[in-house]
């Protein structure tokens, strides 16, 4: 069942044995981006979001969310954080975990080098150095 309260939120309720449950969805204005890219890039990331079936709005949504406001995920204890919000270790430069405060001071070496290599992966996404 659907109920729609205002334009922009509208609270789903699902039903399942003796249980309810309640989802509220608020939905934001958006606003229209134009970008201008090469075609061949365009039409690959067309054929690959239609496979994950995935809307190439909401890739270049949560790309720009991710650019304007970091969030990422512990190596150690899996817990999510915001980086702005992290500390910095004076020791080794990496972010500090705020549940469990690890760093890489924690690490092997070999295990430091191989989180290093992964996270270079996704800041050369984030300047437009991967072609």
């Amino acid at each position: 069942m659907l109920l729609k309260l205002k334009d922009k939120i509208s609270i789903h309720i699902l039903e399942e044995n003796i249980y309810t449950y309640f989802a509220v969805v608020i939905r934001m204005p958006k606003t229209k981006l134009t970008v201008t890219v090469d075609k061949a890039i365009l039409e690959a990331a067309k054929k690959a979001v239609h496979k994950k079936r995935v809307p190439l709005s909401r890739l270049v949504e949560n790309f720009l969310k991710f650019l304007s406001s970091p969030t990422l995920y512990c190596f150690k204890c899996g817990a999510e954080f915001e980086s702005e919000k992290a500390e910095l270790c004076p020791k080794c430069g990496w972010l500090i975990c705020p549940s469990c405060k690890a760093c890489r001071c924690g690490l092997s070496e070999e295990t430091a080098i191989a989180v290093f290599h992964m996270r270079r992966v996704y800041e050369d996404l984030l300047s437009g150095r991967v072609k």
